[in-house]
């Protein structure tokens, strides 16, 4: 149960789930006259989704990474949750902007927290790479919820996101659209290797190399030569 629990979490930071709430929420802030607000999220969101590609590409391709830190690109899930569940949830619950939209939006990125904190719990992400990835979408939604204007109604499309919401948690349709084969075909595709670097092959760069031990001095010294 705990397991599931957490793979319905993570689902609300995939790309199959979080795309259509993003073009469904998009249509109807536009539809209000938010359109400033829709171009700084896209433009925030291309940059966070390429600063993120761009990091596991060099990593599946050429192996950069920081073996340190377990760091081997972004994290996605997390990157798209903290930069979609705050601005869904101030736009949708708080349309008419206030004090309020403030702690509505805290509460988004708590639930992005949450998201984050199950790619690790799956073993899918280092501490490392899921705070980078919500550094990147925090600062898309802050920059997003900056420019968010009150409207006077709710949105037109608030209906649809709240059933995206409600599928979310429906246990059948928990599971998510991985794009890792797509990342590692086009790392591949640009590096000209025919296998990607794993986390295994970064970790092994914290292993001391074996030095050979020196030859042990002998007590019983060499006869001085043409002696017996």
């Amino acid at each position: 149960m705990r397991h599931a629990a957490w793979w319905m979490l993570t689902h609300l930071g995939s790309a199959g789930y979080v795309l259509p709430v993003v073009l469904l929420l998009a249509l109807g802030l536009w539809r209000a006259g938010q359109r400033q607000a829709v171009q700084v999220w896209g433009l925030g969101l291309c940059l966070a989704a390429g600063l993120t590609l761009a990091s596991k590409l060099l990593f599946m391709g050429w192996g950069l990474g920081v073996a340190e830190l377990d760091f081997t690109g972004c994290s996605g899930h997390t990157l798209l949750a903290t930069a979609v569940l705050p601005v869904l949830a101030a736009a949708l619950l708080t349309p008419a902007g206030g004090p309020a939209r403030r702690w509505v939006a805290l509460a988004g990125w708590g639930l992005a927290a949450l998201v984050g904190v199950s790619r690790v719990v799956l073993g899918a992400h280092s501490v490392s790479e899921v705070l980078a990835g919500g550094l990147l979408g925090s600062l898309c939604s802050a920059w997003t919820l900056r420019h968010l204007q009150p409207t006077p109604a709710p949105l037109h499309l608030g209906w649809p996101l709240w059933l995206l919401l409600a599928l979310a948690w429906w246990p059948q349709g928990s599971g998510h659209v991985s794009t890792h084969q797509i990342e590692t075909r086009l790392a591949l595709a640009l590096s000209g290797h025919e296998r990607p670097y794993t986390r295994e092959q970064l970790r092994r760069r914290l292993v001391p190399t074996s030095t050979p031990a020196p030859a042990a001095s002998s007590s019983v010294q060499d006869p001085p030569a043409g002696r017996p």
